[in-house]
């Protein structure tokens, strides 16, 4: 979730939670513990892939979140300690961003530093600012009918479930329609897509490859498409996505059909990090893998975190000492090199 929206969050806790209004700086306190776990993008000062491979890990984990609280709380000031309530709104703060960061796709290691499994419940694109309204309009009423903040602040929440659960029905919708199309798949999945909450992907999980499709439930709703210029619209959403009448499917081979795949660098790291890997194009001079959940190999769509490998690294000297060479390939077409050539974490019990 973006921090604008962890902050909103952290502002309509400080405002439902307790029952007596909390004083400016504790408020502020609570809104900059909303958005305090993805303060681990630090780590994008060593290194792009060690950024990714440990963001929303030991900072949104369950598993910690005892020890950051204490923490916070123990280095508090004497009036923050005097209050009763902000023990629980510490906790609720951080747990809070957590719960927001579980219902996108991105996925979330809530067991970290024990597993590096990441969920995601996948109900809302990673920006999504009708959600994000539905948290903050009733905040801004509360600027005017201030005597009633505290009832205003929980129905940001009132507002935000029922927005989530209009998510999960239009999931439950898309999943349908992939179990209709795709009967003999091994899986489903409905991912969300940006402007509207009637925009998925689907896809259905073959042992060699996938089916995917993009499909808008409900073309009648405009979203916040009327708000963006096409051609930024079209870098997000596939051009290929129609409604539950018109779905156009593609098939994209798995990445681990790739011959010989795990002797590539970054493959080890990329297998890891992409929750459904396929390949978008091979030839002698280069491979290149995206992941679905990032809108790799979708029409149109300028995906990010696609791996590009290339097997001729010294373009000019093609010789067979030649390494290959791999890149992240980020969505401003910004690039890091990857050189690793095991998965992260592989040292658990269950890699």
């Amino acid at each position: 979730m973006d921090p604008l929206t962890h902050a909103i969050s952290g502002a309509a806790l400080a405002r439902a939670f307790p029952k007596e209004k909390l004083p400016a700086r504790q408020l502020v306190l609570i809104i900059l513990l909303a958005m305090a776990p993805d303060s681990d993008i630090v780590l994008r000062l060593i290194s792009d892939p060690v950024y990714l491979q440990h963001h929303r890990g030991l900072t949104h984990s369950l598993l910690m979140l005892p020890l950051w609280g204490w923490l916070i709380f123990s280095l508090s000031s004497g009036q923050v300690k005097q209050n009763p309530a902000m023990p629980k709104l510490i906790g609720l703060a951080l747990l809070l961003h957590i719960s927001l960061d579980v219902i996108t796709a991105y996925g979330t290691m809530l067991f970290a530093p024990l597993s590096d499994q990441r969920f995601s419940v996948d109900l809302l694109f990673i920006i999504d600012p009708l959600f994000s309204a539905c948290l903050l309009i009733p905040l801004l009423a509360s600027l005017i009918w201030k005597q009633q903040a505290r009832r205003l602040g929980m129905v940001s929440f009132i507002l935000a479930i029922a927005y989530l659960s209009l998510a999960y029905s239009n999931q439950q919708q898309a999943i349908a329609l992939i179990k209709k199309a795709h009967p003999d798949a091994g899986s489903y999945h409905a991912l969300p897509l940006a402007f509207s909450p009637f925009n998925w992907q689907l896809i259905a999980e073959y042992p060699d490859h996938y089916a995917r499709a993009a499909v808008n439930l409900k073309p009648d709703f405009p979203g916040l498409r009327p708000l963006f210029d096409e051609t930024f619209i079209t870098t997000l959403l596939s051009t290929t996505i129609g409604d539950a009448n018109q779905i156009v499917w593609q098939e994209l081979p798995a990445m681990h059909t790739v011959t010989d795949m795990v002797q590539l660098p970054g493959t080890a790291f990329y297998a890891w990090f992409a929750r459904f890997p396929v390949l978008l194009k091979q030839d002698k001079n280069a491979i290149d893998f995206g992941d679905l959940a990032f809108g790799g190999g979708a029409p149109g769509v300028h995906a990010s975190f696609q791996l590009h490998i290339d097997l001729n690294n010294n373009l000019t000297n093609r010789s067979p000492a030649s390494q290959p060479q791999a890149w992240l390939i980020w969505r401003a077409d910004r690039k890091s090199e990857l050189k690793q050539t095991a998965a992260p974490f592989n040292w658990l019990p269950d890699k």
